[in-house]
Parts: C-alpha cells; sequence; structure tokens
C-alpha cells in the first residue's frame, strides 16, 4: 500500500494539474522476468493526457512519461542522470537504462511477461 501511495504522488508529478485524481484509470501488473525475476509496474493514464507508469528498479521508485513509440508503448523516465526506458507490447515489457551520454542502453529486465 506504501508504494501505490508514492506511485500515486509520482503520477501526479508527470500528469497535468487539471486532471483530476478520480478521472486517472491506475492499473498495476506484475510481469515476471528471465530467471523469475518479478517486474512491479504501475500504469497511471487520464483522459486527454500523456500516460505516466512506475516501477521500482533495485528497489528505487522510477517514475515514466509515456513517449511516442513505433509499436507498443514507450516510457521514460524523468531526470538528469540517464534515462530508464520501459517498453511493453500486448503481454511482454523490458526494462532499459540509458546513461547520460552513452550511445547504447543496458538491459536490465528482459523477457518479461504478464501472463
Amino acid at each position: 500500500m506504501r508504494f501505490l501511495r508514492k506511485f500515486i504522488c509520482a503520477a501526479a508529478l508527470v500528469m497535468p494539474a487539471t486532471t483530476a485524481l478520480a478521472e486517472i484509470d491506475i492499473l498495476s501488473v506484475t510481469f515476471t522476468c528471465e530467471n523469475g525475476i518479478p517486474l512491479p509496474v504501475t500504469y497511471f493514464n487520464a483522459p486527454g493526457s500523456t500516460g505516466a507508469a512506475a516501477t521500482l528498479v533495485d528497489n528505487s521508485l522510477v517514475v515514466m512519461r509515456q513517449v511516442e513509440s513505433g509499436s507498443g508503448i514507450r516510457y521514460e523516465s524523468i531526470g538528469d542522470g540517464g534515462t530508464y526506458i520501459l517498453r511493453s507490447k500486448g503481454w511482454d515489457a523490458s526494462v532499459s537504462y540509458l546513461a547520460a551520454g552513452a550511445a547504447v542502453e543496458q538491459e536490465i529486465y528482459r523477457g518479461c511477461s504478464s501472463r
């Protein structure tokens, strides 16, 4: 429950101020990644605005906003040190990290499925 409160507060930071909390659809999904590693993700979607997501990476809360994607859904973290990238399509997901100034992403979670 404590994490859900943090997720909601984090999503409020990336949602427009005019969006009422009651209008936000919240969906929590736990993906199972390679080696049985759980990846909990909470999605926040509000009518007429860009979506947001929050997850835990190494026990740290990572807040992301939805960005344009060629296929599936893509979320990127907010911050200066580097960018976490969550990609999902259908039942599958992955998380990678792009360090500031780096040219190549480092895969953190792969082969994740919510089935």
